[in-house]
């Protein structure tokens, strides 16, 4: 009855937005225009030009055209942005109905580093005019790396740390900042992707043939964006549908060590107003690879194979007044094997997994000072394991993850008192389990059933000195209310200060303090009670405090300079720790200390041909409780250092680009008796671009842990030795019509 209610409800407020749309808008203009490239004068698709400090504005069409209706009357910033060229501001003043041309010759932006991120204030800014730390992985910084999924692609992060247990499609898990993978949220378009029974992200299971970058937003976020986002955000954007009037198309197929192989296709399409996006990837590996036993012997990482298929499709549609109504559904069924581990190898175990994710957004629709956007998605994901070797027999167990969830935004420009964002959240969290041992149903962690009800706000504020200094207040709050007793309301206040500069170089101050929190999951909360172990229903959310403050600094000079120092700090309570009581059970007893210092180094040159960025992170994250066998003693799996490198050398259509990762020692026990020691990754790859026939082709080889090193980055995990992969693929564009 109440998923009826709450559908009955959003197709309501969908037809509410719809009827609002069609009404008309009072002393309001037209403003349009063209954008082009100030040094060729071709025209620039895909610019953004807007009203600054609101929600009005748009995206330029194929000849380089925008028009924003319904602009109030009024004094305004008119902003015209795109990647690579210099931002401009023009003072416009509105009168009337009286429509307006303003037009834009963009120059060329010396300052290669200059990026847009969304994520950080859920409002589109320059990377370093927001106050949180971001960091983005593009298009590019994804093409150039080693990396088949979202997983492989964060290795580089700084102050991550990605736990990786196996060959391509193995387990993935991320640790920001000194967090655990459940205090990392990942979005994908914005959407909530965690679920309530574990609480973590598998990032294996995310392809890059869909995704048009990354965005990576560390320190705490749950004032934005709710539980789990105590170590950082990560939001995966999909690429973007296709221009008016074009069909594009790709296929790439990649065979390498260990059986492996990758298939990746896709299209897109423009028809007027309406476009779409699709793509396909498969993904295995034969696994099997060879590591070094107890006993010294080299001997073969059984039933550690992997398959998945995945597909994604999304489509929108632009109305004339500019709102626009899209959706996405992404598909991913895997196969693998679940190999245990060295000391507890299991040669017949198997994991199934079945997701599907759908979202449906109408957003752009604006009266005056106001803008208003609406989300509707649902997450179903069936996980079934089956293990013929268990200690009881044959033992087999299925877990179905549902996840319905409604996203109501409202924008408000209050001129000079900043862009005022507020909204309501409602999530609905399912899940049914079912235990079998030698096909008979014993008790596990039953059906559950979490209804969330949050609101929040932020207000984007800024102060423009001279179209040159900018200091931008970002404060936010947030109220997550649950049904159960001990988890009860959340109430996670934060606030953000960047001074930015943006002329001659470009670069911020910047600073962050927030309350955080993550509410316990399914699994601490119901474990199945036996000899050894149970669940605790009374547990309380994890909290804490972080916060960091640091700068960013661009400039053009012999090249184009990017650096980065940021210090940051977390202090947490209350957080859960599974120790021996009556039983072996969750209990929040530990507490956590962690202070780390984050340096970013960023040099291209020679017309962008060559490329260096390097990266440290020194971190110390600690245990801050009271029991005297692990007061002081680091935290499990925080390596105190790491170091990364990458050269990247572009010349006409062919690259070749080399990478070093260091990661330090970590300990994989409270007590810290026992420690995996630092590892090193070497990494290359060389390809070719060539155009033949009309299309764009590819051709590359790469190379992953070059020097053959026996690792394991999880105790017990053995990844890979020397991979070697060669690609081959082709894309290309059609014309399918002229307005």
């Amino acid at each position: 009855m109440k998923l009826k209610v709450i559908l009955f409800r959003t197709v309501i407020a969908f037809l509410m937005l719809f009827v609002a749309r069609e009404l008309p808008a009072q002393s309001t203009s037209t403003v349009s225009g063209v954008v082009k490239d100030g040094k060729s004068g071709k025209a620039l698709v895909g610019a953004s030009v807007y009203l600054k400090g609101t929600h009005t504005g748009g995206m330029t069409d194929d000849e380089g055209r925008y028009t924003m209706t319904s602009v109030p009357a009024g004094k305004w910033i008119l902003v015209c942005s795109m990647l690579g060229y210099r931002r401009i501001e023009k003072d416009i003043t509105i009168e009337g109905a009286a429509d307006a041309v303003y037009n834009f010759d963009l120059a060329n932006d010396e300052l290669s580093f200059t990026e847009v991120v969304v994520t950080a204030t859920r409002n589109e800014a320059l990377v370093t005019s927001v106050p949180a730390s971001t960091e983005v992985l593009s298009t590019k910084t994804i093409e150039e790396s080693n990396a088949k999924n979202v997983g492989e692609a964060l290795r580089t992060v700084g102050a991550s740390f990605v736990k990786s247990y196996g060959a391509a499609g193995s387990l993935q898990t991320i640790s920001l900042r000194g967090s655990t993978d459940a205090q990392v949220l990942v979005l994908i378009d914005g959407q909530r992707v965690n679920d309530a029974q574990s609480g973590s992200v598998d990032l294996s299971t995310i392809p890059l043939d869909a995704v048009e970058r990354v965005e990576v937003v560390k320190g705490g976020n749950t004032a934005m964006y709710g539980s789990d986002a105590v170590g950082g955000v990560i939001n995966i954007i999909t690429k973007p549908m296709t221009r008016k009037h074009t069909l594009d198309f790709s296929a790439q197929g990649l065979y390498g060590t260990y059986n492996t192989k990758i298939y990746d296709l896709s299209v897109g399409q423009g028809i007027s107003d309406f476009n779409y996006f699709a793509s396909y990837n498969q993904t295995q590996s034969g696994g099997n690879y060879d590591y070094t036993n107890n006993a010294g012997e080299k001997v073969p990482f059984l039933n550690s194979d992997t398959k998945s298929d995945n597909a994604f499709f999304k489509a929108g549609y632009l109305f004339p007044d500019r709102s626009r109504l899209a959706a996405f559904f992404k598909y991913r069924y895997s196969n693998n094997g679940s190999p245990g581990s060295t000391d507890f190898p299991n040669t017949l175990a198997r994991q199934r997994t079945r997701s599907n994710l759908y979202s449906i957004t109408y957003d752009g629709l604006s009266f005056g000072a106001f803008a208003f956007s609406l989300n509707v998605y649902l997450a179903d994901q069936e996980s079934r394991y089956s293990d013929p070797q268990s200690y009881l027999g044959l033992e087999e167990n299925k877990f179905n993850n549902r996840a319905l969830g409604v996203l109501f935004q409202v924008f408000t420009d209050l001129a000079q008192y900043g862009l005022f964002s507020y909204g309501y959240e409602y999530r609905q969290d399912r899940l049914e389990s079912r235990d079998f041992v030698n096909r008979v149903e014993v008790p596990y962690l039953g059906d559950h059933q979490r209804d969330i009800n949050s609101v929040y706000f932020q207000d984007d504020w800024k102060y423009d000195f001279d179209h040159v200094w900018k200091l931008s207040i970002v404060p936010a709050a947030r109220l997550d209310a649950y049904p159960e007793k001990s988890i009860g309301s959340q109430f996670s206040p934060k606030v953000g200060i960047n001074l930015s500069h943006d002329q001659g170089w470009r670069g911020s101050v910047r600073a962050n303090v927030g309350r955080v929190y993550r509410a316990p999951t399914y699994n601490d909360l119901y474990w199945p009670e036996d000899s050894w172990t149970k669940g605790n229903p009374n547990l309380k959310p994890e909290r804490g405090t972080t916060f960091d403050f640091g700068f960013i600094f661009q400039f053009a000079g012999l090249g184009s300079w990017n650096i980065e120092e940021t210090y940051f700090g977390s202090r947490m309570n209350d957080l859960i720790l599974w120790a021996p009581a009556e039983k072996w059970m969750p209990e929040n007893v530990a507490r956590a200390k962690t202070d780390g210092l984050e340096s970013k180094l960023g040099w291209m040159g020679f017309n962008n041909a060559v490329e260096i960025q390097a990266g440290y992170t020194y971190m110390i994250a600690k245990d801050d409780g009271n029991d005297p066998t692990t007061a002081g003693k680091y935290l499990i799996y925080r390596p105190k250092d790491k170091f990364d490198l990458s050269l990247n050398l572009n010349y006409l259509i062919a690259s070749v680009n080399f990478y070093y990762n260091y990661v330090g020692k970590r300990f994989n026990d409270p007590q810290n008796t026992v420690a995996l020691g630092g590892y090193s990754l070497f990494g290359a790859n060389a390809g070719i671009t060539p155009n033949w026939a009309g299309l764009d082709w590819m051709i590359r080889i790469e190379g992953n842990n070059l020097a053959n090193k026996e690792i394991q980055i999880v105790d017990g995990s053995p990844v890979p030795g020397r991979e070697v992969r060669l690609s081959i693929g082709i894309s290309g564009s059609l014309l399918t019509g002229k307005e």
